[in-house]
């Protein structure tokens, strides 16, 4: 994944307390339409186990900020974000 990818969250985050309400499942029985956004930064590996992180810009009035949901953290990993089709 680069700047400028169109995502959206996967099945794992999706499974994730701090992110469920953002799932597809869970805006469908709301009637809204699939969380889609696009990463705006690309952080590196800093060490060997420490994976990529992705801050990325929701189109969305109340987002989710981080991987885990409102409780502190601001970026997503790459099992947390799949292509959009």
């Amino acid at each position: 994944m680069k700047v400028g990818d169109l995502v959206t969250l996967s099945a794992y985050a999706a499974k994730l307390g701090g992110l469920y309400q953002w799932s597809a499942a869970c805006r469908a029985r709301s009637n809204k339409p699939p969380l889609v956004g696009l990463i705006i930064k690309v952080d590196g590996e800093r060490w060997a186990w420490d994976p990529k992180r992705f801050t990325v810009r929701w189109v969305d009035k109340n987002p989710p900020e981080g991987r885990d949901g409102r409780y502190g953290c601001v970026y997503f990993t790459r099992k947390d974000l799949r292509f959009v089709k």
